[in-house]
């Protein structure tokens, strides 16, 4: 298997005047195409197995992306309408989802994510270029987030629990260009919460990515493991620094 992907990395960052969703779509199909080749690998037995995240089998997990993509596509129809909305009617009824799909046949998971996303392009296709930078809250209380972010968090989504369902995939299979498109998406969230100034210095790719403004405290590594080391999906053992002690990433959420 590989992660490799094409196109400059960043290539959506954010420049929501001039937002093109084409190259963040072509993304987001591919990795889903990798991650339904991988669930097509799967019994009913496995769907109930452990996945990586704790008290989570792998049918929640696969449950989680799809109900993750309709929870986007909602915020996506809310900037396409120029209206407020929320992902999930409430963060109880998010939960329940989950839990109530998490035991259904592998077919049925496959049947759901191919079916989440088709609405989730359509609803991506519907957002005019200058909605793109519709602001609507999003996450912890008071953020807010243009509606163009909604395409890379829909990639993290996919990317990274893909990792998560512990069935042969891992991050070393990203590509160093869609690794490190992972790292600077998911970057901000844990500078937001505290992760120390440092340079992250990529060794199989000729990159460097600044955390709050950047210091003396540089932490090297192929470009898949500083992505997992920031996400907390391992414990940073291929991953060096130096000018400083590896600290420990923030958590996630």
């Amino acid at each position: 298997m590989t992660g490799g992907t094409t196109g400059a990395v960043g290539k959506f960052r954010h420049m929501s005047r001039h937002f093109d969703p084409a190259p963040a779509s072509a993304q987001i199909a591919a990795a889903t195409r990798r991650l339904l080749d991988t669930a097509r690998t799967l019994s009913d037995d496995d769907v109930r197995a452990p996945s990586l995240l704790p008290d989570w089998s792998r049918g929640h997990v696969l449950t989680h992306i799809a109900r993750n993509a309709d929870g986007l596509s909602n915020l996506l129809g809310g900037a396409a309408a120029g209206e407020q909305r929320t992902a999930y009617p409430s963060a109880e009824a998010r939960n329940a989802d989950i839990e109530a799909g998490s035991r259904r046949p592998i077919e049925e998971q496959i049947a759901d994510i191919e079916a989440t996303h088709e609405r989730f392009e359509s609803a991506v296709s519907r957002v005019r270029p200058e909605q793109w930078g519709f602001e609507q809250a999003w996450g912890s209380a008071g953020q807010t987030r243009e509606a163009s972010h909604l395409l890379e968090a829909r990639l993290r989504e996919v990317a990274i629990h893909h990792i998560d369902l512990d069935a042969g995939y891992t991050a070393a299979d990203w590509s160093p260009e869609f690794a490190l498109l992972i790292l600077r998406s998911a970057l901000p969230a844990f500078e937001a919460r505290g992760l120390p100034a440092c340079v992250m210095r990529p060794t199989d790719i000729d990159a460097a990515v600044e955390a709050n403004g950047g210091s003396a405290l540089e932490i090297s590594g192929p470009a898949h493991a500083l992505a997992t080391w920031l996400l907390g999906r391992d414990d940073g053992a291929a991953v060096t620094s130096s000018g400083g002690t590896l600290p420990t990433p923030p958590k996630w959420g």
